[in-house]
């Protein structure tokens, strides 16, 4: 196994981590927290609960694991990682100094396979952490690798058009409130402006 493959593997263990320490922990304090507010316009009530949406919403993980293998040199996936940890160092602390939960009450699921990831997804997943969306982030922030690495037209598209409906899913599939779509979008954006990308001399 060559450094760079060795690299990979430790980063992904590494962000695994680091992700679950300070995300759980976050969580854990929350709990902690009374009256913990919901931040919402009331346009957001119209919405529609689309549960088809839970299909790219429980790729997320996957989705960005598998841009760290597709990296082909040290300096993109060292920026890459180094984007990941500030996202989730940022988000996190956000989601202890501003704690928010989701308001609105999930309907109920009749197609059983949509209903058993909804049941995973309430096993796993926090009802705080809100603003702003991780998911988000790492939508758009996996999509820009695979937008870059990819070279064929058409899987480009698809990737791009994933990381969309991944970062979107978080509305229709009732996790997310609007303020915490921008927040994630912001984020990212903030991360990429500190962590730019160097121009290929």
């Amino acid at each position: 196994m060559d450094k760079l493959s060795k690299l990979k593997i430790k980063y992904t263990i590494f962000i695994s981590i680091f992700f679950v320490i300070l995300y759980k922990g976050a969580e854990f304090y929350t709990y902690t927290v009374d009256n913990v507010p919901s931040y919402f316009m009331d346009w957001e009530r119209n919405i529609p609960f689309l549960p088809i949406f839970m299909l790219p919403y429980m790729t997320s993980q996957v989705f960005f694991l598998a841009t760290i293998f597709l990296e082909k040199n040290e300096s993109n996936l060292k920026l890459l990682i180094k984007r990941a940890a500030f996202l989730i160092a940022v988000s996190t602390a956000l989601f202890v100094i501003f704690p928010m939960k989701f308001y609105f009450p999930k309907p109920e699921v009749d197609n059983q396979i949509l209903k058993s990831f909804f049941y995973i997804l309430g096993k796993i997943d926090s009802s705080f952490n809100q603003c702003p969306s991780l998911h988000v982030s790492f939508a758009f922030l996996s999509a820009e690798v695979y937008c870059r690495e990819v070279k064929s037209t058409f899987l480009k598209s698809f990737f791009g058009i994933w990381g969309l409906l991944l970062a979107i899913s978080v509305l229709f599939v009732y996790q997310h409130h609007f303020i915490d779509f921008v927040g994630g979008t912001l984020i990212f954006l903030i991360t990429c402006i500190i962590f730019p990308r160097k121009k290929a001399v």
